[in-house]
């Protein structure tokens, strides 16, 4: 498991790009290989044939964020036709395209924010094509801020 401090989040609505930088905020990264066909050989069963492999990765994020960000926030996860999370790891930036897995329990009726902000990405993927949002925004610092390009 990787645990990586920062990341960003892309997402793409109706063809426009937007995107949020949390500096405040770790990444558990767990790659995981699946395999579309899984069955025992006919003639020895301990022998298990795989085909079709693909990555089925979980990656749990955490946010430390003003009360007054949390809203915001929730609503840039929730509303997107494609969302990617970039990170630096120690050697590359790593840039996946994910689906929301899990947000976060809201703590009272009140939809108020009382702690940090937990919510989990699962990225599906066969063979990743990254993307230089560098080169689509067509300046070189894409995550300028936190609301936007």
């Amino acid at each position: 498991m990787l645990r990586l401090e920062g990341f960003r989040l892309i997402r793409i609505i109706k063809g426009v790009y937007s995107g949020y930088t949390v500096e405040n905020g770790t990444v558990l990264y767990q790659p995981e290989i699946k395999y579309n066909i899984e069955k025992k050989n006919a003639f020895d069963p301990t022998i298990i044939i795989k085909r079709d492999p693909y990555h089925e990765d979980i990656i749990d994020c955490e946010a430390i964020l003003n009360p007054d960000e949390y809203e915001e926030f929730y609503d840039f996860l929730i509303e997107y036709d494609a969302l990617y999370i970039e990170f630096d790891s120690s050697e590359r930036t790593l840039q996946y395209p994910v689906q929301v897995n899990k947000l976060p329990k809201l703590e009272d009726e009140f939809r108020s924010f009382t702690g940090n902000f937990k919510f989990s990405l699962k990225s599906i993927y066969t063979v990743l094509t990254p993307i230089d949002f560098n080169s689509v925004f067509g300046y070189g610092n894409a995550y300028g801020n936190n609301y936007g390009f």
